[in-house]
Order: structure tokens, then C-alpha cells, then sequence
């Protein structure tokens, strides 16, 4: 049946005209003509000039904040899935869309709310999300099917393919998808228009219908759109919707319909009796019994909580080794004891906090405290730790973390049960996490840049941390979120410290604890979570969980670490594709040039440019054998990815490596005539 009516847009898309003059933004529906670009009709991506114009104008902002629609698919069952799709946050999604977690599972054709920055990049608005292709993608079907509409054929083959035929997409390539936005023009933001959302349409969908939903008048959606009131509107488009405050989720459903009428009552005869005053009668008396049964029942469940506060203020939030429920907005949520099913285990290996002690602990969890996120400073006897606020099911993450115990993975030290919140103590690493302190740059107030040394010292901690879990732990776990923020820079000597395992996968069977890739286990999973840019793409496409995932993981904070650019940077550098510097210095380096001064030109340009500020040399050896880890760490075929194992021991070998410093080693060509590209 969806075949069908998608054939059948089809048809309509390439059967209706494209509107000739331009108000706002041109709304256009010639979707699945791919090999037209209709640049007139905006398929090419909205106007940052707000008219169809080429360049922006002062009318229209260059960026702002927005929102996108989608539909939960099997493929893309719950918000973290989603949010990795169209490159989102998913704390952000999931508070968006009210969820207590962005991993609970949505139901097939769940409506979601996107934030989104939108930008203007060139002629037209877009925010960018990065895809792997699979084997019978094309453009239009990655366009209409994967992203549903927010993007176009017409705009990935001029963006992505510059022109190129589709059929030069290929399996395992990772592109650049244009997702559809725009901002307010000068006329709507004087209006008060503060976001568009990028609403996609469903079947059945009528503006009319859609304004009322978002509480707008239809005619400012028309003029949004350049569209006449009569126009209609097709699946696999996108809409702008102005609205004047921050839209929810509740308005991207449609309202229930309207119970059936009630069926008619026989007209009354002459010899039959007016009942009319006994049905009053007995219309009256029900309604009284439902009120007083609605306030019995609100007092039997207020009586019922206090006696749960109680309980579980008499036990100091330790729990008694009963269930304790916590009662928090009329749901029941977990307590420890029911959370774990061996309380006594938990207690000999984790110190089970009240909460009154936290809040001491943290001032009353001020602002002040906050270290990032939901996670807080906290100090006990004169002792410094972390404590982390959570909605979420923590039984797993504490299984595991209670049962670990390397220098290089951040430790856990206690946990507390409070009003349906876990609270989670931690140790403190006081250096903050390898993302903020690349990102710092060592400017005025900021810490100073980490020196080479520095950073392939964090780069071998994290790599023997994750060996360890994946060849010495019982039974193997794979962490599968390894990234620059879930690094903490600990000590004086700022050493690295894995943290963030609530992603955590127990891999069943045997793997070689050396880490030499030979015999290492896998497991399959559908529920795909973990930070967007990170995700090895055998897990994204077929939810392979492996130890070579985490291995693809660090390879892209290796890269991080050598040029001190986020996942973004380097994705915008390689025009979607963030390995594509790396990949071509490491097919130079394979292929003999090491001397030549062009390339060690462009490896000095690879490196981060802060650690030039620490006054430490960057051993071209080891810079070049840095080069050569991260392109085979990120290789799309696992098979071909070292084993963690391996990676320490290249790690280990570099942190040894000394020798000239980088800069003195390019004076030398620079002096010898290197510019001119000879050979000195």
C-alpha cells in the first residue's frame, strides 16, 4: 500500500508546475525528479536571501536555531538513533521531545521534534548530516526513504556528487546529506516569527489542519511557502511552519477524532410517558459518585506517597532490602534493591549514599558545583569526586564499572536512589574531558595546549584502558563510546581516564587478550547509540559490536588529539569526508615520499598548531607513525583495523621516539631549497 501511494506521488511530483514568483521561501514538490535541478522551486535547498536569491542578504540571518520533523522506522527506533542520523544531541532531542531517556524505544511512526542549528552556506540554508551508504542506496532513496524528505536528490547531486552521476555512489562511502531549514526573514522576525520548523508532510496532511496544530494562521504557512491557499501540499516534502515560540512534540500529532455521534433517539408517541426528568435524575446521581470516587481516590494516592517519602526517609535512601518504590508524578520507578538483584553485592563493592549526603557533598547541587552537563563536584571529608544525575537505567553501567578496576577507567565509588533519580559517585578528574581542553586552544584564561608528549601519553592511556576490558575482563565488555568527551584528563601529569559506560557491551566467546585482532568475538544488536562521528560504520549499518569498533572509535580521537579539531572541523576540511587529509598523507607516506619537503609540509600543516605554543618538538618519526595508526584505526573493512593490543604497542613505540623537532627538521629542507619540492 505505501509502494503504491509513493508511486502515485511520484506521478503527481512529476505531473504539477513550479510556482514563478517568490515571497518568502518557494515551496517545492518536484522531489523525485532527480535529474532536474529546479532551482527556481528552492530543491536545491532553502534561499539564504529569503526570495531565491543567490547571495545572502541583510534581510536574513546567517544562522539560527530551528527545528526538524521525523518519523521513528525500525531502522531508527529511538531518539539517540535518530539524533546520530540527522547529527544531533540527543540529551537535546530527548528533552525536546520530553523523554526520560533518548534510548527508550519509540513506535514505528513516533512524530519527533529536531533542534537544529541552521546555517547559511553559500546560496542556501542547510545543516549537514554525515551518512554511510549501503549497498542499493541511491540519492533519491537516501533523500525520500533514509531521511524522509529533509533532503533532495536535486541538492545531494549538486552538493555531494558536484554534477557526477549517481551511480558513482558506492557502498561504505560516507557523504554529506543537506538537511532543509531556513531562518526567519527580516519581515517575519518583525512579526515575531522566532523559528521556522521544518515540518515533514504526512498523507492526508492540510495546511489548514497543520496551523491549528501549531496554533498559526494558515495564511502566514502560505506565505511562508509561497503557496496559494488552494495549493496542495504531498508526502516526502518540507513545509515551513513560522511559529513565535519554541514548538513541542504534542503538535506535531494529529488530534484524535471525534467520537461517532450518539445514535437517535426514537421520537416520543403520545402514549408513551415523559421520562425526562427521571434520566436528569439519574444523570445527576452518577456524576456525584464520580466526583466523589475521583477525590477518594487522589487522597488514597497522596496518603500513599507519603508513606513511600517515609520509608525511604526513615531509611536514609539506602533501601532495606525490600522493594521501596519511589512514587514521582504518578509513576513508579525503580529502587535500588529492586534495580539490582543482589543488594548485599552492591554494598560490599559500592557505597550506597543518602541523599542528604550528596547534597551536602555539593552545596545543594548549585550551579557553582557543575562541571558539565548533569555531573557535579562534589567533596566528602575533604575528598573530591563526581557525581552524576541520571534518568536513566543505570543497573548495567554499575554491573560493570563495580567490577573493573584499571588505573586508565574512571572508577566508580558509590551510588544513591532518590525520588525516581539515580545518582552516581565517581572519581574526580579535576583536568576536565580531552574535548574541552583541545577546544580551549591555551588562550587567555583557558589551560595550556597539551604538548606531543602530553597527547600520546592520553592517547596510550585510553588505549591500554579499552585492552583491558576487551582481553582481561570476564566475560569481555566493548565500550562503544569512546570519543574526545568521554576522555577525563586526571593528576598532575594529566593522564587519560575512560568514562561514560552506560553504552557497554558484554561480547560472548573467546577474544585473544593480547588484542591482535585474531578470534575476537562479535555480538549483533538493533538498538544503535553512541556519539555521531565515532560510530564505526559496520555498527551503524548492521549493528555489528566488536572490539574493532572501539578501535575505529579511538582512531578518530587520535586524529582529534594530532589536529586538535571536533568531528565537525574536520568534517567541513574534507568537505564530508573527515579522514580524507589523513588518508591521503598516510598513501604519501606508504608510497616512499617521507623526504619530500611537500608532503612534510602538509604534515606540519596536519598537526595542531597550539602545540607549537608549548615550546616541545613533535618527532617527525613518530608524527608519520601517528599518520599511519589513525588511517588503518578508521578503515570502513574491520578486518583490515588493528587489534587494541596492537595499537598500545604503536603507541608505546612513538611515546619513545625522539629525534629532531618538527620545526628545526623543515628549516633544514626550507634552507636546502625543500620549497621547490627537490629532494635535499
Amino acid at each position: 500500500m505505501a509502494a503504491l501511494a509513493a508511486a502515485a506521488v511520484v506521478v503527481v511530483f512529476l505531473l504539477s508546475g513550479s510556482p514563478v514568483a517568490r515571497s518568502q521561501q518557494p515551496y517545492g514538490s518536484e522531489v523525485a525528479d532527480c535529474n532536474n535541478k529546479h532551482n527556481d522551486t528552492g530543491l536545491l535547498g532553502y534561499f539564504c536571501s529569503g526570495g531565491g536569491g543567490s547571495t545572502p542578504s541583510s534581510s536574513s540571518s546567517s544562522s539560527c536555531q530551528t527545528y526538524l520533523t521525523f518519523h521513528a522506522t525500525p531502522r531508527y527506533s529511538d531518539l539517540a538513533a535518530i539524533a546520530s542520523l540527522l547529527g544531533a544531541d540527543a540529551a537535546s532531542l530527548a528533552a525536546a521531545n520530553s523523554a526520560a531517556s533518548a534510548t527508550t524505544a519509540l513506535a514505528a511512526g513516533a512524530k519527533v521534534l529536531v533542534p537544529a542549528t541552521c546555517a547559511c552556506t553559500g546560496a542556501y540554508y542547510q545543516r549537514n548530516a554525515t551518512y554511510v551508504a549501503v549497498a542499493g542506496d541511491t540519492l533519491f532513496v537516501i533523500a525520500n526513504n533514509t531521511f524522509q524528505g529533509l533532503s533532495t536528490c536535486q541538492a545531494m547531486q549538486e552538493q555531494v556528487l558536484q554534477g557526477a552521476p549517481a551511480r558513482s555512489l558506492q557502498a561504505g562511502q560516507g557523504i554529506t546529506v543537506p538537511l532543509r531549514c531556513a531562518c526567519p526573514s527580516a519581515a517575519q522576525a518583525a512579526a515575531g516569527v522566532r523559528y521556522l520548523v521544518t515540518y515533514l508532510v504526512d498523507e492526508f496532511d492540510e495546511v489548514g489542519a497543520i496551523a491549528a496544530r501549531f496554533g498559526v494562521d494558515a495564511g502566514s504557512i502560505s506565505a511562508a511557502n509561497e503557496m496559494a491557499s488552494t495549493d496542495t501540499i504531498y508526502p516526502f516534502t518540507t513545509l515551513l511552519i513560522p511559529v513565535k515560540s519554541k514548538p513541542n512534540v504534542s503538535q506535531l500529532r494529529s488530534p484524535p477524532p471525534p467520537p461517532p455521534p450518539p445514535p437517535m433517539a426514537p421520537a416520543p408517541t403520545k402514549n408513551r410517558k415523559n421520562h425526562t426528568g427521571v434520566y436528569v435524575g439519574i444523570g445527576v446521581a452518577v456524576a456525584v459518585i464520580a466526583v466523589v470516587a475521583a477525590v477518594l481516590a487522589a487522597l488514597a494516592l497522596r496518603a500513599r506517597r507519603r508513606r513511600a517519602c517515609a520509608a525511604v526517609a526513615k531509611n536514609g535512601g539506602k533501601g532495606n532490602g525490600k522493594a521501596s518504590p519511589v512514587f514521582t508524578g504518578g509513576e513508579v520507578s525503580v529502587s535500588i534493591s529492586e534495580a539490582f538483584s543482589g543488594l548485599s553485592d552492591i554494598k560490599s563493592s559500592l557505597k550506597v549514599f543518602a541523599y542528604a549526603e550528596l547534597t551536602a557533598a555539593t552545596d545543594g547541587f548549585s550551579p557553582d558545583r557543575r562541571v558539565g552537563g548533569s555531573v557535579y563536584r562534589a567533596v566528602f571529608n575533604g575528598d573530591a569526586a563526581a557525581v552524576e544525575v541520571v534518568d536513566r537505567d543505570v543497573s548495567a553501567e554499575v554491573e560493570i564499572m563495580r567490577k573493573i578496576n584499571h588505573l586508565n577507567l574512571i572508577r566508580l565509588i558509590g551510588l544513591c536512589h532518590h525520588r525516581g533519580r539515580w545518582y552516581l559517585v565517581s572519581e574526580y578528574a579535576e583536568h576536565g574531558t580531552l574535548r574541552d581542553r583541545l577546544l580551549a586552544g591555551g588562550g587567555a584564561g583557558t589551560p595550556p595546549p597539551l604538548s606531543w608528549a602530553q597527547r600520546v601519553q592520553v592517547a596510550l592511556d585510553v588505549a591500554e584502558g579499552l585492552r583491558y576490558l576487551h582481553g582481561y575482563t570476564r566475560p569481555p565488555y566493548v565500550h562503544m563510546d569512546v570519543s574526545s568527551s568521554s576522555v577525563l584528563l586526571a593528576g598532575a601529569d594529566l593522564r587519560g581516564k575512560l568514562r561514560n559506560f552506560g553504552g557497554a557491551r558484554v561480547i560472548r566467546g573467546s577474544t585473544d587478550a593480547a588484542g591482535g585482532g585474531r578470534g575476537e568475538a562479535f555480538t549483533m544488536t538493533s538498538n544503535i547509540a553512541g556519539t555521531r562521528g565515532y560510530m564505526a560504520p559496520e555498527y551503524l549499518e548492521h549493528g555489528i559490536v566488536s572490539p574493532k569498533a572501539d578501535v575505529y572509535s579511538l582512531g578518530v580521537v587520535l586524529l582529534e588529539l594530532v589536529t586538535g579539531k571536533d568531528i565537525d572541523e574536520l568534517e567541513a576540511d574534507g568537505k564530508g569526508d573527515p579522514f580524507a587529509a589523513v588518508n591521503a598523507l598516510a598513501g604519501d607516506l606508504d608510497g616512499g615520499a617521507n623526504d619530500d619537503a611537500a608532503v612534510m609540509r602538509r604534515m606540519e600543516e596536519f598537526l595542531d598548531p597550539a602545540m607549537a605554543a608549548t615550546g616541545s618538538s613533535c618527532p617527525r618519526e613518530a608524527v608519520a607513525m601517528m599518520v599511519r595508526l589513525i588511517e588503518r584505526c578508521v578503515r570502513c573493512d574491520a578486518a583490515a583495523r588493528p587489534g587494541m593490543g596492537e595499537v598500545a604497542q604503536h603507541l608505546l613505540m612513538m611515546h619513545g621516539v625522539s629525534g629532531d623537532g618538527w620545526h628545526s627538521s623543515l628549516e633544514h629542507y626550507r634552507s636546502s631549497g625543500g620549497d621547490s619540492g627537490e629532494q635535499p
